[in-house]
């Protein structure tokens, strides 16, 4: 079957795929990567019908996902943040979702307990 990718920024970029309803996520991925490299800071991609931001799994295989010939997708490379890079952002102002703080990283603000000796 044959679906359209947007692949770019620009909206008007976009390639027409040939898959099979037992390929998967995954490997669509790889054929838009093979054409479309990604950026240097990019760790991750992303698939979605166009016009939604329900991202599809990548094990799943197209079928599951109800694709059908001529469904339109859209592709985009993204970063997946590290605590230390979330935490970086949010001390700069950045707002972030929220997420737990490792541990050795909290910082206590009270005041230190006297030694027992």
């Amino acid at each position: 079957m044959l679906i359209t990718v947007f692949y770019s920024p620009d909206p008007d970029k976009c390639m027409d795929l040939q898959v099979e309803a037992t390929d998967t996520v995954k490997s669509v991925k790889q054929k838009i990567i093979a054409v479309y490299s990604p950026p240097d800071w990019a760790n991750t991609a992303l698939l979605a019908a166009r016009g939604s931001t329900e991202y599809l799994e990548n094990k799943k295989r197209l079928a599951q996902c109800r694709v059908q010939p001529g469904s339109v997708f859209k592709f985009s490379y993204a970063r997946n943040l590290t605590t230390e890079e979330k935490l970086e952002m949010n001390t700069q102002g950045i707002q972030t979702e929220e997420f737990p703080v490792p541990p050795q990283m909290s910082i206590s603000t009270l005041p230190p307990r006297p030694l027992p000796f």
